[in-house]
């Protein structure tokens, strides 16, 4: 389920208009892995890359010039004390190098037939920084709309019956801090395709929140980026 990059004009287009990677189209209602299933404590966990690879439970998929692998934590114990006492032995570390502000992306599918996400009202990543200049992440979300369980696009690489949500983090400290997101804090970007309000459980058949991505962008227009992510989770309550 890999993707194809979808031509980055500039740094605005990427970060205001649609999908910068298209996610695939999922055939059927395709099961997420062990690892994007509901834990104790109040949240949902996407990945925490502890079985030490991204290609199984859950697969990710990747596209263009990024440099995702992943790494023991064992270098990386800088920044928020709590967080670092949370961190577990693995990371996935990204880096890459930006051509016109684009540098790549992955994203991973989380529908999962029987499966209701409609309790978490926010996502929740550890990131590790490598102070200003580490980059910025796009973070997407589409929903099903449609009832199809898949995404189809249009010829730009916008879904073209599902709402696509985003939200722009940028990386500009040194070493892990937590980050809590709001769902109700991410913009809606193609207005008129879907019924313009993210959904998380399932409606009318449909698969509820289908896929998250992110999308990998430069400080500077060419240039390194580099940061890790951990502990990719959907949470409920008080955000960090």
């Amino acid at each position: 389920m890999k993707m194809r990059l979808l031509s980055s004009l500039c740094l605005v287009w990427l970060l205001s208009c649609g999908f910068a990677g298209p996610a695939p189209t999922v055939p059927g209602k395709e099961p997420a892995g062990p690892a994007a299933q509901p834990a104790a404590g109040g949240f949902f966990l996407i990945d925490n890359f502890e079985n030490g690879n991204f290609t199984t439970n859950p697969v990710w998929w990747q596209f263009d010039v990024i440099l995702p692998r992943i790494i023991e934590n064992t270098d990386y114990q800088s920044g928020d004390r709590d967080v670092v006492k949370e961190i577990s032995q693995y990371s996935l570390k990204i880096s890459g190098k930006a051509g016109n502000w684009y540098s790549g992306g992955l994203g991973t599918y989380l529908a999962k037939e029987g499966q209701d996400l409609g309790e978490y009202n926010a996502l929740q990543l550890d990131v590790f920084g490598n102070g200003p200049g580490s980059g910025t992440i796009k973070v997407e979300l589409v929903d099903d709309d449609k009832g199809s369980w898949k995404v189809e696009l249009d010829d730009k690489g916008v879904p073209l019956y599902n709402d696509l949500f985003s939200y722009n983090l940028t990386v500009d400290w040194k070493g892990w801090r937590r980050i809590g997101i709001p769902l109700s804090d991410f913009i809606l970007e193609n207005p008129g395709k879907g019924n313009g309000v993210l959904v998380l459980s399932p409606v009318n058949l449909g698969g509820g929140l289908l896929q998250i991505q992110f999308v990998f962008l430069g400080a500077k227009e060419s240039g390194a980026l580099a940061f890790n992510l951990d502990n990719i989770k959907l949470v409920k309550g008080r955000l960090p």
